[in-house]
């Protein structure tokens, strides 16, 4: 199936290489704020006039972890894309931890690529299969036969943000221990979701309907279910894409997210939390951390970010910001300026005054 979709549920990659709706926020306004005097999301001070701008768009939540937290709908549930794979890495790392699953395993590049939906996540697939060293076409694997380390397909869901690897977790661990894991976090109710259901109702929205879970097993065991569905697509026009976005993704609040983040930063998770850091922290941290992490995610109308800092004195800072609802001119300058976006969140985890601009607009 090869498909040009208008976004992916692909990671937004991370820079550091080298008035509210609904539920109003907790944050005191400081003193003297500024007017925002821009929307243009290239630049820091448009994320924050995007605030203003669609307050009901957004839900955040960023705490410095020295007692300054702002917070803006945190509790309201929104779309995620791939920011809830931070769910699946907690439920692998518990399982490596108590010897469920073996990181070393091999497994066949086959059980991998039965869940992957070609040409529908933005290139992260072929992307993850170069940097990996596995032979490839641009588009999957040339060698199903051959076979990959598990710890390894895990570093794509995370740094690639490989739309497959999740829904093989799924199918490996079951429901159960996904749910477990997102409450070690402190997510309680969370819904499993599946990425491949959910890229494929992007272009038919029947699809989405009644079981997703059965439907994405079809889709990984069922080759004539996977012919057809693949025949004589026709790319949904762009609200249509969003909206299917909205009813069949994952959902959950800037708040659980941001337990879920801060209860593996600061140790609380439990076993395996030095697993799931291993994998999200593997860019350099900035001066002062031990260590930082991140996942990110993008669909149709949806822009996610979600990043820990641990700090050398002990500290964690974290921070999520969600934004949905997003029209097509407005999604495609998102994707574009993500990275000012990034930076403004990386320095309001360290630096009170941006903070404090943050707090000046929710």
């Amino acid at each position: 199936m090869r498909r040009t979709v208008a976004a992916s549920a692909g990671c937004v990659a991370a820079l550091f290489a080298a008035g509210c709706s609904a539920t109003e926020s907790n944050t005191q306004e400081p003193d003297n704020c500024a007017p925002v005097m821009s929307t243009d999301l290239n630049t820091q001070e448009g994320w924050l006039g995007l605030i203003e701008q669609s307050p009901e768009t957004v839900s955040l939540v960023v705490d410095d972890g020295r007692g300054h937290v702002v917070e803006h709908r945190q509790d309201e549930q929104q779309a995620l894309a791939s920011a809830v794979k931070v769910v699946h890495l907690a439920a692998y790392s518990r399982a490596v931890a108590a010897g469920q699953l073996d990181a070393d395993e091999q497994v066949p590049l086959l059980d991998w690529e039965r869940w992957y939906v070609p040409g529908t996540d933005g290139g992260a697939h072929p992307a993850a299969l170069d940097r990996l060293g596995i032979a490839n076409d641009g588009v999957g694997a040339t060698d199903l036969g051959a076979t990959v380390r598990l710890d390894d397909m895990v570093t794509a869901m995370i740094q690639e943000s490989d739309n497959a690897v999740p829904d093989y977790l799924r199918y490996r661990l079951g429901d159960d221990v996904l749910v477990e894991a997102a409450a070690a976090g402190g997510w309680e109710g969370f819904e499993a979701p599946t990425l491949v259901t959910t890229v494929l109702a992007v272009f038919d929205p029947a699809l989405g309907e009644g079981d997703q879970w059965a439907t994405a097993q079809r889709w990984a065991f069922d080759e004539q279910f996977r012919a057809v569905t693949g025949a004589d697509v026709v790319v949904p026009a762009y609200a249509d894409q969003a909206a299917s976005v909205e009813l069949v993704g994952a959902r959950g609040s800037a708040a659980q997210l941001d337990s879920m983040y801060r209860s593996l930063a600061d140790g609380s998770f439990g076993e395996g939390a030095d697993i799931a850091l291993r994998q999200l922290e593997y860019q350099p941290a900035p001066d002062g951390a031990e260590g930082m992490g991140f996942k990110g995610g993008n669909l149709p109308g949806v822009l996610t970010q979600a990043f820990e800092l641990r700090r050398d004195d002990d500290t964690v800072a974290t921070a999520v910001w969600l934004t949905d609802g997003l029209p097509a001119d407005r999604y495609d300058a998102a994707n574009a300026g993500f990275g000012n976006q990034q930076m403004l969140i990386i320095d309001a985890l360290q630096s009170p005054e941006v903070l404090d601009r943050i707090a000046c607009v929710v």
